[in-house]
Order: structure tokens, then C-alpha cells, then sequence
């Protein structure tokens, strides 16, 4: 999310609050906040049930399938889901180490499964993106995360009216009566950030 996303707000929260020291871990494992000492955690989708956490909704995800204009000159632009099925997908690595399948859906239709013969797999959806715009294949990926590359064309979305599954991201910390201050700033940070970008995404 870091890596993907946050980098911006993360050098003006530095700036802006030089007595705050950051440490962040960029693993995909998760952390258990109380015994290892975190202050926060962001994590994506349902939440596991702990007494001891408390958690704060920041944003909801909008999952879509975007390709270069290179790529579809080449192979031309899919107009039905059932045309993935021939492409390069590119496609997320979810924490089991299985891909995210990707399950289309649209107002008032039957939910699509596409399975394309050809994918590349990786667990990091900035990598997906660079090989979107180097017209490698179709990456399936938060709107959030290529808002600069569908405003300068180097990405454009398919299937507008198609969507892949959306999720939740939260804010999650230990259950305090009092949040420390450094806490609250940057949760307020990071809050404003993600409904900035969710209204320009939009």
C-alpha cells in the first residue's frame, strides 16, 4: 500500500511533523499490533474479530481491467468478458499464494469467471501496472492505483460497465481510551488522502 500509493502523503506527513518518526514494514504478513508494539496497521477486506483492536474504515475499493492503447492495437479491445479468455492477464497474487480470480460482474447480469490461458502473477500491484503500460497484457487493479495513468493515457479502463470485486481498507490499532496524538495525525492523514484520491478517481 505504501509502495503503491502512499508515498506521497507519507514524504508531506514527514515534513510536516518532523518530531514524528515513522517505522513502517512493508510485509505482507500480518502483524500482531499489541504484542509487536504497532501503532497502526492498514489491511484489505473482512476483518478477523479482536478484543483488543479497534478499526477505522478508510476506503472502499473499485477494482476494474485496464491496458495500454500499444496493447490493444495489437490484439484489439475486448467488448465481452468471455474475449479475456485469449488475452495476458495479469494478475494479483493474493496472501495464500493463489491468484485473485477475476469475477466480473454488472448491474443486471449473471457474474462472468474469466480464466485467461496466459498470466503473469505477482503480488505487487505497482509491478502490474508497469507491465499494463509497457503493453505487456490487462491488469486487473484498483482504479485508485492507475488514476495517473488513465489521466495521461498511458492506461485506459475495459469493460466500464464490468467490475471486479471491490474491498474495504482499514484503519486498524489497539483499543486505547486514549489514541497517542502521533496516531491520530496521521490517521487523519491518511483518511484525507484516500478521500481525495476516491473523489478525483471517481
Amino acid at each position: 500500500f505504501a509502495l503503491n500509493f502512499a508515498a506521497g502523503m507519507l514524504a508531506e506527513f514527514s515534513i510536516q511533523y518532523p518530531e514524528v518518526q515513522l517505522e513502517l514494514d512493508l510485509s505482507p504478513r500480518r502483524v500482531d499490533l499489541v504484542a509487536e508494539g504497532f501503532d497502526l496497521a492498514i489491511r484489505m477486506g473482512d476483518l478477523s474479530e479482536d478484543s483488543q483492536l479497534a478499526a477505522r474504515r478508510l476506503a472502499t475499493t473499485h477494482w476494474g481491467l485496464y491496458a495500454s492503447p500499444g496493447y490493444l492495437a495489437r490484439v484489439g479491445e475486448p467488448l465481452l468478458p468471455q474475449a479475456l479468455d485469449t488475452m495476458h492477464a495479469l494478475m494479483l497474487l493474493g496472501r495464500n499464494g493463489e491468484p485473485v480470480i477475476w469475477r466480473l460482474s454488472r448491474e443486471g447480469a449473471e457474474p462472468v469467471v474469466v480464466r485467461p490461458a496466459q498470466r503473469t502473477l505477482a503480488n505487487a500491484p505497482s509491478l502490474l501496472t508497469r507491465l499494463a503500460e509497457a503493453d505487456v497484457g490487462i491488469a486487473g487493479i484498483d482504479r485508485l492505483l492507475v488514476s495517473d495513468s488513465l489521466r495521461t493515457g498511458r492506461l485506459q479502463r475495459l469493460l466500464p460497465d464490468w467490475s471486479l470485486p471491490g474491498s474495504t481498507a482499514w484503519a486498524v490499532f489497539p483499543e486505547r481510551r486514549l489514541m497517542p496524538l502521533r496516531t491520530r495525525v496521521f490517521l487523519e492523514a491518511m483518511s484525507a488522502l484516500l478521500s481525495d484520491s476516491a473523489a478525483t478517481a471517481a
